[in-house]
């Protein structure tokens, strides 16, 4: 007879279930779907490297354009991704991600494409002066800003050049 008592008395206080429009807001650290600034990226890894489940890919088979995947259904949103991204590219969005009924709506996919080199014109890596400005400090030093927007081989020249100049000596070697 008890569990006549116990249904009687949940029924008698009416439903507890929350309208669609009354939505329990999210938590202050909530992370929800993933938000990719394709402005600040400059496709360096990181996220790549720091995802466990392998959520997120880049393909660089083009040398010119830069591929970033993200597979939704592969994220375990553990924020790895956003804490580690030097340029603050990765976010979360204060939304769930929608269930999943079809895969392919859950996979985003942006083209970042690669500036030339200031020098040669291969395709570079360019880091954005908003990092260079957190590592380096404001105003950047002379030799950073001279180094930005060269590619690998480009740079490697400067930073010889620069060497060469410190050790190659000219002139007396008493400073007479």
């Amino acid at each position: 007879m008890k569990i006549l008592d116990v249904l009687s008395q949940n029924l008698s206080h009416g439903s507890r279930t929350r309208q669609p429009n009354d939505v329990v807001p999210y938590p202050e650290d909530f992370r929800g779907k993933l938000s990719h600034a394709l402005e600040l990226c400059t496709a360096c890894g990181t996220c790549v490297y720091t995802c466990s489940p392998g959520a997120i890919k880049i393909d660089d088979a083009d040398e010119n354009v830069v591929h970033w995947i993200y597979m939704e259904d592969r994220c375990t949103f553990c924020g790895f991704c956003v804490q580690y991204c030097p340029t603050h590219a990765l976010s979360f969005e204060k939304e769930a991600p929608a269930p999943i009924t079809e895969r392919s709506q859950h996979y985003i996919s942006h083209d970042i494409v690669l500036p030339a080199c200031k020098v040669c014109g291969r395709p570079v890596r360019v880091i954005p002066e908003l990092t260079l400005k957190q590592l380096y400090g404001s105003p950047l030093p002379e030799e950073i800003v001279e180094a930005q927007g060269l590619c690998e081989n480009c740079r490697q020249k400067l930073i010889s050049k620069r060497f060469l100049k410190t050790i190659v000596f000219t002139g007396d070697p008493h400073g007479k």
